[in-house]
């Protein structure tokens, strides 16, 4: 288990980061691998997709995915249960069921977007079951929505860990583009 996990973070450039950082990204992964999933489940279904070489590839990188997040949910000791992609929510004037946003998007976005933490410091507790639940169920939404996502609230040194382990190339880049 922990193999897969080490050559996915690999795979995905994860290494190197703080467990934090490492817990945001395999949640983004996780919600990108979900999308891709029932996407294509919906494709083979209308029967619009033959190859199931691709179904599966898709599903065993949501399998690690999932795993790799559960694996930094437990490092950081946060609580067990959490959002599933499968859960329904229902808003004022639409709702999220089984990876699809129904109705208006753009409120569904407007109370998605409250649910984002503010940024957290060094300091900060970690979450709450509630605060994690609502936090993830967010970014779900805003991947379904095809919305970028700005990831603000992460600790500051996301950024330092990321910078230490750029290449100098990145590192030239990355100054530039400031």
């Amino acid at each position: 288990m922990e193999q897969e996990i080490k050559k996915f973070m690999e795979n995905h450039q994860m290494i190197g980061n703080s467990d934090a950082c490492n817990y945001h990204m395999a949640l983004g992964f996780y919600y990108a691998y979900s999308a891709d999933a029932y996407r294509l489940a919906e494709m083979l279904e209308n029967g619009e997709l033959f190859d199931e070489m691709e179904v599966s590839i898709v599903i065993m990188n949501l399998y690690v995915a999932e795993n790799t997040l559960r694996y930094f949910q437990k490092k950081l000791g946060l609580p067990a249960g959490r959002f599933r992609t499968s859960e329904t929510i229902c808003f004022k004037k639409g709702k999220l069921e089984l990876g699809k946003l129904t109705g208006d998007v753009e409120d569904i976005l407007a109370t998605a977007k409250q649910w984002l933490p503010e940024r957290r410091k060094k300091s900060d507790e970690i979450y709450s079951l509630r605060q994690i639940f609502l936090y993830e169920a967010a970014l779900w939404i805003f991947y379904l929505a095809g919305k970028e996502i700005n990831y603000y609230f992460l600790d500051h040194t996301y950024w330092e860990n990321r910078m230490e382990v750029m290449s100098e190339k990145e590192k030239k880049d990355e100054i530039i583009s400031k």
